[in-house]
C-alpha cells in the first residue's frame, strides 16, 4: 500500500493553496503548501523509501529550501520520520526552477548501526552504536551479537551493558537526539605476577645506624647509637614466601600468563641461629650477640671489646665485630669478618672489615706515593690510582689501608688508602689520600678533598675540592671501562657456549645417522651436558644486565662540589675529563651526550 498525501486538488481556489504558518520569516509572510507548489509525497509500503512527485503548477509561488520539513510536515509526513537525503532535495529544487515534471525518491529508512572494538591490549572492548533514521530499524540483539562476533570478543561481557544497547530507554534515546552512543561492553581479566620471597628484619641491624642530624641540620659522626644487640631464641628474620602468578585473559579469548614468584631458601648460616621449632618461615637466635641479616638470612656476631689494639693484643682475627675505645697503633692488622668502631685514632694500620668501619678520630699514614698527574698516568715510581692492595699482607706494616664491605666513616684521612663496597663519608678532610667507594663519598658541610684520587661508582658530594696552591687532586665517578671489558669477556662466553651447543647437536644428529642406539649412560651424560651449558647461559646473561644496567647507571653519576672547586682539580665523569681554569663555586659535574656538562 503506498501513502498518498498533498496531490493538486483543481477545484481549490487559489487562495487555499498557502498554508498560514501561525509564525514568520522575518516579513510576515505565509509558505506555500505542497499542493500549491505541485508536490505530492508518497511513501512506498514494501520498502519505507520516500518519494516526492512534481506537476509544474501555473503560477508556482517560490520555494525556499529551508521550509521544505515544514511543508512535508504540513503534508502529513514529519522529516523525524522520513529521512530526507539533501542531494535529492538539490535535484528536486533544479526540476521546479527548469518547470519539469518528475518522480523523485527523496530517501529512505536508516537502520542503527553498531560498531564493536577493543583496546590495543585487548582488555577492553566497547561499541559505537549510530541511531536509526526515518523509519528505519532500532538496534537488534542479533545485530548485537553479530557485531561482537566480527570483532572477536568472546569474554568478560558486562551483562547490564548489553542489555541497555537494546532497551527501549537507550532506543528512545537515539531517536530523539540522533547523536551515536559509545559503550563499554567487556573486561579482560589482568594476569598477575606472584610476589617475590621476602625477607623481613624484626630486629635493628648495624645497617640501620646512620649518622644523626641535628635541628640545626649539622651532622654528628660521633653520636650513631649502641650497637644492636640480641638474646637467645629472639626473632630475627621473618620471610614470607613467594606467591604463585594468577592468568588473565582478554576479551578475545586469549590466556596471558602470570609469573610465579622466586623463593628464598632460609636456612642457618652457622649454629648462631636456628629454625624456630614449628615454624620454617622465622628464623631466630641461638646465642646472644649482634645481629647481621645479609641476602639469604641472618647471623649473630659476639663482639670483641679492646681499649687500644697495639703491641699488647697483637694483631685481631675475629669472625665476629670488634670494638676499640682507644686508637690502633701503627703496624697493627685487624681482619673481621663483621664491623670495627674505633673510638681514637688509626694510625698506618691495616683494618679489613666485612661491614663497617667507624673511626670516632682520624685516619694517619705515611706519604709513599704522589698524585697523579692530570691526564691519568701515575708517575715513575708511584702506586696508580687503579692498583689494589692484597687483603693479606706479608711482613711489615708501614702504611694506613681501610677496606670494608659496606661503610667507612672518619672524622678526616690523611695520606691513607681506603676502599668500601658502599660508601664513604668524612667529616673535614681527606688529604693526599686513595679512597675508592662502591657508591658514593660524602663530605658534609665544607669537608674538602685535598690531592690524592677519590673515586664513586655513583655521586662525590664535597664542600670543596683542591687548593688555592693548584695541588692536583682527582675526582673520578662512574667510571665504565672495566664494566665494557666484562660485557665483551660475557658475550664472548656466550658465543663459546652457542658453539659448544652445537658440537652437542652434531655428535647427536650423528648417531641418528648412522642408526646407532644410543644407551641410556650416554643419553643421560648428553642431557647433564645440555643442561649444563643451559644453567651458564643463564647465569652469563643475567650477568649482562646486571652489567648493562650498572653502565646505565654509570651515566647518571655526578660530582658535585658545593663551595669551591678550584682549579687543579681534575673531574673524570665516564671516561672524559674536564679540569678547571679559575675557581668555580656550587657546582655540579654530570655527563650528558658524551660530555661533561656543569650545572
Amino acid at each position: 500500500m503506498t501513502k498518498h498525501h498533498g496531490e493538486n486538488q483543481a477545484s481549490r481556489p487559489q487562495e487555499e493553496k498557502f498554508l498560514e504558518t501561525g509564525t514568520d520569516d522575518g516579513l510576515g509572510q505565509s509558505l506555500p503548501t505542497a499542493e500549491a507548489l505541485g508536490l505530492s509525497f508518497r511513501e512506498e509500503a514494501e520498502t519505507g523509501d520516500f518519494w516526492v512527485h512534481y506537476e509544474p503548477p501555473e503560477t508556482p509561488p517560490p520555494l525556499d529550501p529551508e521550509h521544505f520539513p515544514h511543508i512535508m510536515e504540513v503534508a502529513g509526513f514529519k522529516s523525524s520520520d522520513y529521512l530526507v537525503e539533501s542531494a535529492a532535495v538539490s535535484t528536486l529544487l533544479k526540476t521546479i526552477r527548469k518547470g519539469e515534471a518528475c518522480d523523485l525518491r527523496l530517501g529512505g529508512p536508516v537502520d542503527a548501526r553498531v560498531e564493536a572494538f577493543t583496546s590495543a591490549n585487548q582488555m577492553l572492548a566497547g561499541v559505537v552504536v549510530d541511531p536509526p533514521r526515518g523509519r528505519g530499524k532500532d538496534l537488534t540483539q542479533e545485530a548485537l551479537d553479530q557485531a561482537l562476533k566480527g570483532a572477536n570478543i568472546v569474554r568478560g561481557f558486562l551483562k547490564d551493558s548489553l542489555e541497555a544497547l537494546t532497551g527501549d530507554e537507550l532506543r528512545q534515546q537515539l531517536r530523539e537526539t540522533q547523536v551515536p552512543i559509545g559503550m563499554i561492553v567487556a573486561y579482560g581479566e589482568p594476569a598477575r605476577d606472584g610476589t617475590d620471597a621476602w625477607l623481613e628484619p624484626l630486629i635493628e641491624t648495624i645497617v640501620d645506624r646512620r649518622p644523626q642530624v641535628d635541628e640545626s641540620g649539622n651532622v654528628n659522626f660521633l653520636e650513631l647509637g649502641d650497637f644492636p644487640h640480641v638474646e637467645a631464641g629472639e626473632a630475627l628474620v621473618k620471610r614470607h614466601p613467594a606467591t604463585e602468578g594468577k592468568a588473565g585473559w582478554t576479551v578475545t579469548g586469549r590466556i596471558i600468563k602470570g609469573r610465579n614468584g622466586k623463593n628464598i631458601v632460609l636456612k642457618p648460616k652457622n649454629d648462631s641461629v636456628k629454625l624456630a621449632p614449628g615454624d620454617d618461615n622465622l628464623l631466630v637466635a641461638a646465642t646472644n650477640g649482634m645481629p647481621v641479616v645479609f641476602s639469604k638470612g641472618a647471623y649473630v656476631e659476639k663482639v670483641l671489646r679492646f681499649e687500644q689494639v697495639g703491641l699488647e693484643t697483637g694483631h685481631i682475627r675475629f669472625d665476629g665485630s670488634v670494638q676499640i675505645k682507644g686508637n690502633v697503633e701503627p703496624g697493627m692488622k685487624i681482619d673481621v669478618l663483621g664491623d670495627v668502631k674505633v673510638g681514637g685514632l688509626v694510625e698506618a694500620a691495616h683494618i679489613l672489615a666485612g661491614g663497617a668501619i667507624d673511626i670516632g678520630g682520624g685516619v694517619i699514614g705515611r706519604r709513599q706515593f704522589q698524585e697523579e698527574h692530570h691526564h691519568g698516568t701515575p708517575r715513575p715510581g708511584v702506586r696508580g690510582s687503579g692498583a689494589r692492595k692484597e687483603d693479606k699482607v706479608e711482613g711489615p706494616i708501614n702504611d694506613a689501608y681501610l677496606k670494608a664491605g659496606t661503610q667507612i666513616k672518619a672524622r678526616f684521612v690523611q695520606d691513607a688508602t681506603l676502599e668500601s663496597g658502599q660508601e664513604i663519608i668524612v667529616q673535614k678532610q681527606i688529604f693526599h689520600s686513595q679512597v675508592t667507594a662502591g657508591t658514593r663519598i660524602l663530605l658534609p658541610g665544607r669537608g674538602a678533598i685535598v690531592g690524592g684520587v677519590a673515586r664513586a661508582k655513583e655521586i662525590i658530594d664535597v664542600g670543596v675540592s683542591g687548593a688555592m696552591a693548584n695541588v692536583a687532586t682527582t675526582l673520578i665517578a662512574g667510571e665504565t671501562e672495566g664494566i665494557k671489558t666484562r660485557i665483551v669477556a660475557v658475550n664472548d662466553e656466550l658465543k663459546q657456549i652457542a658453539s659448544q651447543r652445537q658440537q652437542l647437536m652434531a655428535i647427536v644428529e650423528q648417531f641418528v645417522k648412522q642408526h646407532k642406539p644410543i644407551t641410556s649412560e650416554k643419553k643421560q651424560k648428553f642431557l647433564e651436558a645440555r643442561e649444563s651449558l643451559h644453567q651458564k647461559e643463564h647465569v652469563l646473561y643475567e650477568e649482562l644486565a646486571e652489567l648493562k644496567a650498572a653502565f646505565q647507571q654509570c651515566q647518571s653519576a655526578r660530582i658535585q662540589v658545593r663551595f669551591t672547586c678550584y682549579p687543579g682539580t681534575l673531574v673524570r665523569l665516564g671516561g672524559h675529563e674536564f679540569s678547571p681554569r679559575k675557581d668555580l663555586g656550587n657546582v655540579t659535574f654530570v655527563l650528558h651526550d658524551g660530555d661533561i656538562l656543569m650545572r
